[in-house]
């Protein structure tokens, strides 16, 4: 589960609330949305994401998943 810190940056407003994500979460996320978006599992979607077939290119749902994928990358893929 996500745990909340209890600071934040002075220029941040008082509702904002930072939750720290274990990388299993992440991937879970991803796994999640690529299945519901692409019809792929978070494995073949990281197997992709840095040199994705042609008709994802330029796709602006592709691109936000890179993000998650980027974030529980192996240290290798980078």
């Amino acid at each position: 589960m996500a745990t909340t810190v209890e600071t934040r940056p002075d220029w941040l407003p008082d509702e904002y609330e930072h939750i720290e994500l274990t990388p299993e979460e992440v991937r879970q996320a991803l796994d999640q949305e690529a299945r519901r978006l692409f019809g792929l599992s978070a494995d073949e979607f990281l197997a992709i994401y840095r040199n994705p077939p042609e008709h994802f290119h330029g796709d602006p749902v592709f691109r936000s998943l890179t993000y998650l994928a980027f974030l529980i990358a192996e240290p290798s893929d980078t």
